[in-house]
């Protein structure tokens, strides 16, 4: 018996012959051995009848109009040449189309209720701890009856009381100035939003969550994004001290009074 008819497993580093495939009697195995295949000589008989480049004696043979530039390709060898080009071009082409797509940008629409965090240098340094109880108590009174018992943000009232007063602050984050706007009138709800990192240390972080999506109407991953920015912000607005403006605490104090507080507000920290 011939050598070339025993069966022969090939290795890494062997190579098929340049007529392997084209032969009656070749076996071919596709993938890990599931598919085999024995050519006939028929199937062979076609093979044949192509050009071979490599063929001594012959050049390849052109395929379209003198003036195409050809390209320059290496020619297929051993089981490749059975394998059409455009097979391996869209098997690529497969894998890249389940490539995952980027996550879609979530963009919350403009808030009607906020969150203001004061930041970690001017805890306890607001109006509430620079006047006497007194003092706060008739700012508060005033301002409740100026929204006439009712939050000024989602027109509710709470259960025990109606509404708390809140302080609504500016920050100018180049000159490091914590500027007072006004005082508001607000219901428990919305003033636990506006304080929401104090809400997260008293356990009801997910109970002001659920109010800010309600007031503002956003999914559950709008509110998400708005509160992680919300904390990115405070987290650096925490990095340095602020200079109290108080000037937004005229509507509610004599100007003697005001000018107390100020002067309260200046001092440095013991």
């Amino acid at each position: 018996m011939h050598r070339d008819e025993f069966p022969r497993h090939l290795g890494e580093e062997d190579e098929l012959p340049e007529d392997f495939g084209t032969r009656p009697g070749d076996t071919l195995a596709f993938g890990s051995g599931s598919y085999v295949r024995t050519l006939s000589a028929e199937e062979a008989r076609q093979f044949t009848q192509q050009p071979h480049a490599a063929a001594p004696g012959r050049g390849p043979e052109a395929t379209g109009p003198a003036d195409k530039v050809m390209e320059n390709r290496s020619t297929p060898r051993g089981l490749k040449r059975l394998l059409p080009a455009g097979w391996r071009r869209a098997a690529h082409e497969q894998v890249a189309a389940f490539e995952p797509p980027p996550p879609p940008v979530v963009v919350a629409p403009p808030a009607r209720l906020t969150i203001e965090l004061v930041p970690k240098t001017s805890w306890y340094n607001n109006v509430r701890a620079l006047v006497d109880a007194p003092t706060w108590d008739r700012i508060r009174r005033q301002v409740y009856r100026q929204a006439r018992y009712r939050c000024e943000l989602c027109g509710g009232r709470g259960p025990e009381h109606p509404v708390e007063c809140h302080e609504v602050w500016r920050y100018d984050d180049p000159t490091r100035m914590q500027k007072l706007v006004r005082m508001i009138a607000l219901c428990p709800g919305c003033h636990q939003v506006k304080h929401c990192g104090l809400a997260n240390l008293r356990g009801k972080g997910a109970q002001a969550r659920v109010h800010l999506m309600r007031v503002n109407g956003w999914t559950a991953r709008q509110a998400d994004t708005y509160i992680e920015a919300v904390f990115r912000v405070w987290e650096r607005r925490s990095q340095g001290p602020w200079t109290l403006d108080l000037a937004g605490l005229a509507p509610y104090v004599p100007d003697l009074e005001l000018q107390a507080v100020q002067r309260r507000a200046a001092r440095p920290p013991r």
